[in-house]
């Protein structure tokens, strides 16, 4: 059975503890506070409430109660009911912005919290970090890989076909070298490891050798200065950074953590360095809290919110 959408899986995850008969007033709170935060989490709701009317509407109502009834026969059900006739809602949701519909159609993915090496037809190597997706192409002339979410490192064999790593804002290609490549919300990254490489946009090129980076966006190609720390730490299941905004570092830590992680406007502007566990979510916080004056809360793990003091 395909993975399901995150924000799907965690709507029917709510669904289950509402129909459980013990849905404290607390998870109530959490519950708002999850739909209120992003839009494909809406989406996602109300779509699954959608399908479930759907599928159950032919049963009388104490029926449907006594097929709906319990925690993990009900995820199952949800989930079940969704693959087999949920073909019409999935294609609804994805089309919603922050539903990630290259997850269900990538050639390649990775899920939350992995991180993982794939060796090529050539011989090059993969390694996509957690929740990042890629589709591959090779043809006769040209060896192509498009990053569509995420991040990832490669080792590239030399061949008499160049090798091109595509992006939403512009390509790199490269004979042969190490180079990492990752995408953002309103741009990308590339840095070169090793060898050299051709960067390309609609309207600019720019050429790249040992160590330097770039990045790509709607305006172009931008060199990036030299990294004072490695931005390929992930790899290790480290994060290093200088000077960030902590927006950013949770933005890096969201890959690597089940549920909710909020952080609020007031926080996400504080800036830090160190180096973090992307390997344990809950000791990168806490080291966080530790450095910064934030408030931490924890909802069932379902729901992380950050707040400045």
């Amino acid at each position: 059975m395909s993975e399901l959408p995150a924000a799907l899986e965690q709507a029917i995850e709510w669904h289950a503890r509402q129909a459980s008969g013990q849905f404290t007033e607390g998870e109530r709170q959490a519950f708002e506070c999850w739909l209120a935060a992003d839009q494909s989490h809406v989406a996602a709701w109300n779509g699954l409430r959608s399908r479930l009317d759907q599928t159950f509407s032919h049963l009388s109502g104490s029926r449907a109660r006594q097929v709906l009834i319990t925690g993990t026969s009900r995820r199952h059900l949800l989930r079940g009911a969704l693959a087999v006739g949920g073909c019409a809602l999935a294609a609804r949701l994805v089309t919603w912005p922050g539903m990630p519909l290259d997850r269900l159609t990538a050639d390649i993915t990775t899920a939350n919290a992995q991180r993982q090496t794939f060796v090529l037809a050539d011989g090059s190597s993969l390694t996509l970090n957690a929740e990042s997706a890629i589709d591959v192409n090779f043809t006769a002339g040209m060896r192509t890989v498009r990053l569509l979410r995420g991040s990832l490192m490669a080792s590239i064999e030399s061949q008499d076909r160049p090798f091109q790593l595509v992006c939403k804002d512009g390509s790199a290609q490269l004979a042969s070298g190490r180079c990492l490549l990752s995408q953002y919300q309103d741009h990308a990254q590339f840095w070169l490891k090793t060898g050299t490489a051709q960067l390309r946009s609609q309207r600019q090129a720019l050429a790249l050798t040992n160590g330097q980076g770039a990045r790509l966006d709607a305006l172009g190609l931008h060199p990036l200065p030299v990294s004072p720390t490695d931005p390929g730490a992930w790899v290790r299941g480290l994060l290093e950074v200088s000077d960030q905004s902590l927006g950013q570092v949770i933005d890096s830590l969201r890959p690597y953590r089940r549920g909710v992680l909020q952080v609020s406007d007031a926080a996400a502007s504080l800036r830090i360095s160190g180096v973090f566990n992307l390997d344990n979510s809950d000791q990168a916080l806490a080291a966080l809290k530790d450095i910064l004056p934030l408030r931490i809360d924890h909802y069932w793990g379902l729901w992380t919110r950050i707040d400045r003091v």
